[in-house]
């Protein structure tokens, strides 16, 4: 299947998408990391991480297509990221995450947060704008 031509190359996509994709890579890849994490972890800390991870998704989308919607939704994952990043620490300390997988997971995580960030202060700076 060829990619119609006046589409533009995926670098050349907007902060919205980028991000979109970006958690989406991260987590596909942390579903399979936690399918292996203890049982006693697997319906407390797994579940709700994915949880979040699964509404950062709805969130980024509604916000891509949602114009009305975008600022608060942006809030929302924002902050749904940093309940992400204390639950991580709380499953390290509890074995039930890898070292390897919280520091993978923590840079991935740090990683959107900037590009969530840039798309945050792209709005902010088109809002100044049209005023």
């Amino acid at each position: 299947m060829s990619l119609p031509a006046d589409r533009p190359p995926a670098r050349a996509a907007g902060a919205e998408l980028l991000v979109l994709a970006r958690f989406e890579e991260l987590a596909g890849w942390f579903f399979e990391r936690t399918a292996s994490w203890p049982k006693s972890a697997r319906f407390t800390m797994t579940q709700r991480l994915e949880n979040h991870a699964l509404d950062v998704i709805e969130d980024l989308v509604v916000a891509r297509y949602s114009p009305i919607e975008r600022s608060r939704r942006l809030e929302d994952v924002n902050l749904r990221l940093e309940r992400m990043r204390h639950l991580l620490r709380l499953a390290v300390r509890s074995r039930a995450c890898p070292g390897s997988t919280f520091e993978s997971t923590m840079r991935g995580l740090d990683e959107v947060g900037r590009m969530l960030h840039g798309w945050r202060s792209t709005l902010r700076a088109q809002r100044r704008c049209e005023e």
